[in-house]
Parts: C-alpha cells; sequence; structure tokens
C-alpha cells in the first residue's frame, strides 16, 4: 500500500495534479533498451526499480522515481526508447507526448536530461542513433548544458573502453551535442559490480545535472511547444516529421515487394505450382499485415494533444472498470471466508463454554485462532474503506480537480496507481 501511494504522489507531482516545490528537479532518463536505465535509477533511489515498474503492468509508459539529493526532491523520469520491439517509435512518441504535454500544460518544467550509452556496444547500433536523433528532435535545444551523456557497463578492460569513448565525441554520435555543453561521464568506469560505488557515480552524475540547471536557463522541449503551445499534431513535430519520413520510406518499400509477390503468385498460379504458391501467400500475408500497421501509425500522426489524453483516458476509465470488478469480486469471497470464519469461532466457543472449564491447549489455540479472524477481519475493513476512498475520488479526477490541458489522462493515471497498488495489496 505505501509504495503505491508513494509512487501515485511521485505521478502527481511530474503531470502536475499536485503543485511540486520550487526545489523539485525533474529530469528525463533517456536510452535504448538495455543501456542501465533501472539500474542507474535503482542506485540513486535505492529501489528495487525492476519490481517498482507498477504503472509499466498498465502502460507500458513512464516510470517516475524519486529521491532527496543536495536538499532537492529529484524525480528521475524513466522514458521508453525508441526502435523497440514490442512498440512502434510513433506509439513510442505519442506516448512521450502525451506525458510530457501533460506535464508541461500543468505547469511542471524539465530541468535536464540523461542519456545512458553502454560503452560495451562496440559500434553505434540502429537503436544507439534512432534514440539519439528522437531526443534531438524532441529537445531542440540552442544549449545541451543541462544534458549529461553517460556511458555505462564499462569493464576492466577500460583502455578498449575508452578507444570506444573517443569514436563517441565523433560529430555523428555525441561530439555536437558536447560542443553545445552538454557533459561526458563515465558511469561505474572501474565496472565494478559494488554498490556503493555505483550509486556514488551514479548521485555524482545526478549532482552535475541540479548545478547546471541552477546556474543555465532551462528550456522547454521543443516537443511540449510544438504539441501545447502550437497545438500541432503528432505528425506535425520535428520528431513526428522525422518518424514521418521513415514511414514513407517503409511503405513505399512494403508496397514494391507487395507487388513483385503478387507477379510471383499469378505466374506461380498459371504453372500449377500449389506449394510454392502456399509460401508466396504467406509472405504476401505478412506484408500486408505490415502494410496495415504502416496505416494504423500514419493516422496516429495526426492526432492532437487532445486527442491523445482523450484515448489515455478511455484506456484507464477501462482499466479501472476492470480492477475495480476484480477487487469486488475478491472483497466478496473474503467477506464470506470472514464470516464462515466468524461462524466457526464462534461454534468453538460455545463448546468450550459448554464443557465449563477449557485446557491451556485449547486456550491457546483459541487465542491464535482470534487473531486470525481479527486480521481478516482487519483486511476487509481497510479494503472497504479503500474502495469507498476511491469511489469518491475518481469522480472528482475524472471530472477536472486538476487545471490544465490533459487533466483527464493525468488524473487516469493518479486514479489507476492508487487503484492498481491498493487492489493488489489490500487483498
Amino acid at each position: 500500500m505505501i509504495d503505491a501511494i508513494n509512487q501515485t504522489q511521485r505521478v502527481a507531482a511530474f503531470t502536475g495534479i499536485t503543485k511540486p516545490d520550487t526545489r523539485d528537479k525533474f529530469f528525463l532518463v533517456m536510452g535504448m533498451t538495455g543501456s542501465g536505465k533501472s539500474t542507474f535509477v535503482g542506485r540513486c533511489t535505492g529501489e528495487d526499480v525492476t519490481v517498482g515498474h507498477g504503472l509499466n503492468s498498465c502502460t507500458s509508459a513512464i516510470d517516475v522515481f524519486d529521491f532527496d539529493c543536495n536538499g532537492h526532491r529529484v524525480y528521475l523520469i524513466d522514458t521508453p526508447g525508441f526502435n523497440d520491439t514490442n512498440r512502434s517509435d510513433i506509439e513510442t512518441l505519442g506516448v512521450l507526448a502525451t506525458y510530457l504535454g501533460a506535464s508541461y500544460a500543468n505547469g511542471v518544467r524539465i530541468h535536464g536530461i540523461l542519456m545512458l550509452h553502454p560503452i560495451s556496444d562496440n559500434r553505434m547500433s540502429g537503436s544507439t542513433m534512432r534514440n539519439l536523433e528522437m531526443m534531438k528532435a524532441m529537445c531542440g535545444f540552442s544549449s545541451y548544458a543541462n544534458l549529461a551523456i553517460a556511458t555505462t557497463m564499462w569493464s576492466t578492460n577500460s583502455s578498449l573502453c575508452a578507444k570506444r569513448e573517443e569514436q563517441l565525441l565523433d560529430g555523428r554520435f555525441f561530439g555536437d551535442l558536447i560542443a553545445k555543453g552538454a557533459k561526458l561521464f563515465r558511469h561505474n568506469e572501474k565496472g565494478r559490480l559494488d554498490s556503493l560505488e555505483e550509486v556514488t557515480s551514479a548521485r555524482r552524475i545526478v549532482t552535475h545535472l541540479i548545478r547546471q540547471s541552477d546556474n543555465h536557463t532551462t528550456e522547454v522541449l521543443r516537443l511540449q511547444r510544438e504539441i501545447i503551445d502550437q497545438q500541432k499534431m503528432i505528425g506535425e513535430t520535428q520528431a513526428g516529421i522525422v518518424l514521418a519520413g521513415d514511414l514513407y520510406k517503409v511503405r513505399q518499400e512494403h508496397e514494391r515487394e507487395l507487388q513483385k509477390l503478387r507477379a510471383k503468385v499469378d505466374a506461380e498460379n498459371h504453372q500449377r505450382n500449389a506449394e510454392h504458391v502456399a509460401e508466396l501467400q504467406e509472405l504476401q500475408a505478412d506484408l500486408e499485415k505490415q502494410l496495415k500497421k504502416a496505416e494504423k501509425d500514419r493516422r496516429a500522426l495526426r492526432k492532437s494533444m487532445q486527442d491523445l489524453h482523450e484515448e489515455e483516458e478511455r484506456a484507464w476509465r477501462k482499466r479501472l472498470k476492470e480492477m475495480e470488478k476484480k477487487f469486488l469480486y475478491d472483497l466478496a469471497v473474503r467477506e464470506e471466508e470472514l464470516l464462515e470464519m466468524e461462524e466457526s469461532l464462534a461454534a468453538v466457543i460455545r463448546d468450550a463454554a459448554r464443557r465449563g472449564k477449557t485446557s491451556q491447549q485449547i486456550t491457546s489455540q483459541l487465542g491464535r485462532y482470534e487473531e486470525e479472524v481479527d486480521t481478516v477481519r482487519t483486511e476487509v475493513s481497510q479494503a472497504r474503506h479503500t474502495y469507498q476512498k476511491l469511489s469518491g475520488q475518481t469522480h472528482n479526477l475524472f471530472n477536472g480537480a486538476s487545471n490544465g490541458i490533459a487533466s483527464g489522462m493525468a488524473s487516469g493515471v493518479i486514479t489507476a496507481a492508487i487503484a492498481g497498488g491498493l487492489f493488489c495489496t489490500v487483498m
């Protein structure tokens, strides 16, 4: 329950439902999957981040963690990476636009960005280049003084890692960002699995970002300005334009391949080669499926911020309804168990009273059973109270309890966080 409440408070702060303190700091944590983001955040916060991804089970979107550092409450916003196998880049951009747009509209500012890159990679992979390209498109800063690039996964072979680090300084990679003020760090340079060294290293990098945010004016992300101030659709943003160009190339390629396959199928049909035709038709069906996905992505580029937050709210309402149904069912089962336990306890007490005297063993057993009944009774009572409290909050949250655009979306996140955490832990 405590974890759910803490998580609710963190998301509320990031989305602007609760007003952050003026000394609070919000930093985006970016990088491809496998770059060590969860480990880094865990070392800073002291939390088991893998287990702590509570909202992830519902949204697969953004997670927020916090800790105290040098007199500041620091919020680390763990963002989904691009070029992910489980989500298209356009879907990822939609997630980021939804949450970052709501946050900005409700008065929360991003104070800095931490980008992680695994030095263990012997080359800049397509995933890394895509994440770097999208980060630049989303930010559009004139200065990157509030950007920290941290190389992770250093090994004892530091000379090899150092050579790879030199390659990263090329202008095609991180060189242009460093020229504009970004700073390159070696996270856990010695490569030892020593939690204390990792904590020290991680907090040193965050301390740098805090200092930079105090000394340099924080720019608003270009994506936030485009989606909120300029009210652009996803496809009209700079990041969306990049993805639209890629999407066009993919669709063109798929359509050319589909035409070739159809011609081959016709030719094989004439030759009555049924086995080969079946193989070609299977490939054709796969290409048609990919074209449908590309068309879905193309439609997604035409969504506005209003569209995004309405979709998010609908998703949360559906999720909340499902959780509420399960909760009420589990509560009814638990209440029936409690009734049976209370009736059984009463019968034992009556039987002992009828006998007049009870042995020490029976008295001890009776005491333990009474404790079990009291425990279940307390659990059921807390569950009822939680449900009543949640039911009262849900209406207010979904009907504009917070100010600013996307309040419905943000409120949905908070409500589902409460529901997901409490429904799962109380019962």
